[in-house]
């Protein structure tokens, strides 16, 4: 993809805005900007991902309601891109059908979420900011429009470097300030994953909630069954 003088322009005025505001709190939608500007995306969010609590929302752009905030309450814990990031496997620049179980349109993550906010395609940039944190930041497009094209994602990529260095600056600047909750949300977490991790516990084996954890995140049996190292009929019995 090759830049216009006005688009090369158009750009350098929304990164200008970015810079100026990079220890603000207007930053993150700044920025969402001056991707948007690049790159059609329907939907732009900033999160920050967090190993020992909830993941943070700077910049959500969803539609209100329950569904918006059932990701931030929940369904975090089903996403691909939080599970790798848990693994230390996530790319800096992802697409999510690229690092996806292979059945994840069949998963509870992608019925409960993506298909009810109608997200067809999503790429992200993703700034490692130490082991714990991620500083994630999605562009989404949703029904009616076309998938991310190989161009799209090049020129994003191109740019990856800028909003990697513009996060990582931004959020050691303002992290003190999302501290006061930190508290409540590790409380909050540890209480998810630990139903997460013992739902159907009275039931089930130990090797029955692992299957049914991976199900539920969109691993179909075969894939399971490599995680486990056990064969796709073992899984099926299971």
């Amino acid at each position: 993809m090759t830049l216009s003088l006005d688009e090369v322009g158009s750009l350098c005025e929304d990164l200008a805005r970015v810079v100026e505001s990079i220890n603000g709190a207007a930053m993150p939608q700044r920025l969402c900007e001056a991707l948007g500007g690049l790159v059609k995306a329907d939907r732009l969010g900033v999160f920050v991902l967090r190993r020992h609590a909830s993941p943070l929302a700077l910049l959500h752009d969803v539609p209100p309601g329950a569904v918006a905030n059932s990701y931030l309450e929940s369904l975090y814990l089903l996403d691909p891109v939080y599970n790798h990031f848990l693994r230390g496997t996530l790319p800096t620049c992802a697409l999510l059908h690229d690092i996806c179980p292979d059945d994840f349109f069949e998963s509870d993550y992608y019925l409960n979420y993506w298909s009810s906010v109608k997200m067809i395609s999503e790429f992200s940039i993703n700034a490692h900011y130490d082991s714990d944190t991620v500083l994630h930041v999605p562009l989404s497009r949703t029904r009616g429009s076309e998938p991310f094209s190989g161009d799209d994602m090049d020129t994003l990529r191109a740019v990856s470097p800028i909003v990697v260095a513009t996060m990582r600056h931004f959020w050691a600047a303002r992290k003190a300030s999302f501290e006061s909750g930190a508290i409540e949300a590790d409380s909050f977490h540890k209480h998810l994953r630990y139903v997460m991790d013992n739902f159907g516990c009275s039931l089930l084996t130990a090797r029955e909630m692992h299957i049914m954890q991976l199900t539920m995140r969109g691993y179909s049996d075969k894939l399971s069954a490599r995680q486990l190292d056990i064969t796709p009929g073992t899984v099926r019995n299971h």
